[in-house]
């Protein structure tokens, strides 16, 4: 080849070269572009699905908030009432400690007047009117506040009182547990107590409606999403509290089976048809009448599910009932 040949060449495979950069260069603009899109799309998904989870749960929250707040506003009003006898209580109990003080005061006065020797017949007569004057004014007093009764009953509003509180603190802890927002991360994971924080904000729901049995096996603690998953529990509990009808009967219970935790909720209720059944698990698919679910509920439960590398199985049969069981992994929550 001469050296015209060959510059010509090589000026052909320099252009080409340059080309093919200017190309790849484009093309890496444009992935990157695309990529960026792709994150933002992605994010703006993600931020969607957590308030729509965000809004479930306050949908599911609502349509509990009388059973709630009937779980709370009954123990408060005992709580208000007991409150109340204790102020009437600590009244009368101030009039006999008024009598007690009166008769320390009487007998002070009476020693203290007590000057010299020749006085002391003098001052035991005194301090004997003295005692059995104010004797007979306690003894008024006792009777009148009813004092043994009042010492007898004291304690049982207190006791009373303490178990109300307690019962609206659970309340309470259950809904921070199950309206909070969970984090990307998964933590410790109680499935037991996460199924009685989730009890406590539905049972005011189920106990009109059916007869509630729990069976709770002894399960490792395993990592997931405790809100999550007691929005998973709350919406098959509530659909089998509304599928019931009379002599409603839900069963829950919680096995270990190898690795895997199962949690099993069956009713007595009408069932689901195997139609409906193939669809239950769709977006905004629902057999309730209009205002009683968004048909969002088990379509949510079956994604959270995923999230925890689990499933969740429906069997179910019309006139019979419904089960439905979730699977959730044991993994070790040992420090790596």
């Amino acid at each position: 080849m001469d050296k015209n040949n060959y510059k010509a060449a090589y000026e052909r495979q320099k252009i080409a070269r340059a080309r093919a950069e200017n190309q790849l260069e484009n093309i890496s603009r444009e992935l990157y572009g695309s990529n960026k899109a792709l994150q933002k799309s992605y994010e703006k998904l993600k931020n969607q699905k957590s308030q729509l989870l965000h809004q479930e749960k306050l949908a599911s929250i609502g349509q509990l908030s009388a059973g709630i707040a009937h779980e709370i506003n009954n123990p408060s009003g005992f709580i208000k009432s007991n409150l109340t006898t204790l102020e009437h209580y600590t009244a009368d109990i101030f009039q006999v400690m008024a009598a007690y003080q009166s008769f320390v005061e009487k007998i002070e006065a009476d020693i203290n007047n007590a000057q010299h020797e020749n006085l002391k017949d003098d001052l035991r007569d005194s301090l004997r009117e003295t005692l059995m004057n104010s004797l007979t004014e306690i003894r008024i007093a006792e009777k009148k506040a009813d004092i043994e009764y009042l010492l007898e009953d004291i304690p049982n509003l207190i006791n009373e009182s303490i178990d109300g509180a307690n019962r609206i603190t659970k309340i309470v802890d259950g809904l921070k547990v199950f309206s909070r927002i969970d984090s990307d991360y998964k933590e410790i994971l109680d499935v037991n107590e996460t199924i009685e924080n989730t009890l406590k904000l539905v049972q005011n729901e189920i106990k009109y409606t059916a007869e509630l049995s729990i069976d709770y096996g002894e399960l490792p603690k395993t990592m997931g999403y405790p809100g999550s998953l007691s929005q998973v529990i709350l919406n098959i509990l509530v659909n089998a509290s509304q599928a019931v009808e009379e002599n409603g009967r839900i069963n829950l219970s919680t096995t270990l089976e190898k690795n895997w935790i199962l949690i099993s909720i069956k009713d007595n209720g009408v069932g689901i048809s195997e139609d409906a059944i193939n669809k239950i698990f769709d977006p905004f698919f629902t057999t309730k009448p209009v205002g009683l679910g968004t048909g969002l509920g088990l379509s949510i439960s079956s994604g959270i599910m995923k999230q925890h590398g689990g499933q969740i199985e429906v069997d179910s049969k019309v006139g019979k009932g419904t089960l439905f069981t979730l699977h959730i992994p044991v993994v070790d929550i040992s420090p790596i």
